[in-house]
């Protein structure tokens, strides 16, 4: 069972691990890093194109173009995914290791395996989160395309 010292340490370290994702998030929208977020933004405007022409590919019944557009997008999408992941994934945990290291150093005594413990709970919240952006991307697709659907069926009808 959990006693008060190992509960404090969770809350603390999860309340560390939000701090060190708002950081993130603040470091990657600025200066140092605005070449890089333009030309995410940019490959990221590419694959809504893509996405929205194989939508209208799909509406007019050509298969080829469908494929030609989902094609595109994948060549795209795969390399900004991981791309993206390895910078954010880095940059995360490059911004965790003072805590983590202070878990190491001065709480060992106190929490036995601090160190293993902050190092489980940042990835299972880099991971969880990962995960919810990807099915909530995922979702805003697959509603984009059902309105689009619909939108063609309205414009078929007329």
């Amino acid at each position: 069972m959990l006693d008060i010292t190992y509960l404090t340490f969770f809350i603390v370290t999860f309340a560390v691990i939000l701090c060190a994702e708002k950081l993130e998030e603040r470091l990657l929208t600025s200066k140092p890093f605005e070449s890089y977020t333009k030309e995410m933004e940019k490959i990221e405007k590419e694959l809504n194109e893509y996405y929205f022409y194989s939508i209208l590919a799909i509406a007019m019944k050509d298969k080829g173009a469908y494929e030609g557009f989902q094609s595109l997008a994948s060549e795209k999408y795969w390399p900004f995914f991981f791309r993206r992941m390895m910078l954010n994934t880095s940059l995360f945990f490059l911004l965790l290791t003072p805590y983590m290291l202070f878990a190491h150093v001065f709480l060992s005594n106190i929490v036995q395996n601090a160190f293993s413990w902050v190092m489980f709970l940042a990835i299972a919240y880099f991971t969880a989160r990962l995960g919810f952006g990807f099915i909530k991307e995922s979702f805003n697709a697959w509603k984009s395309a059902k309105e689009a659907r619909k939108q063609m069926e309205k414009l078929g009808n007329v």
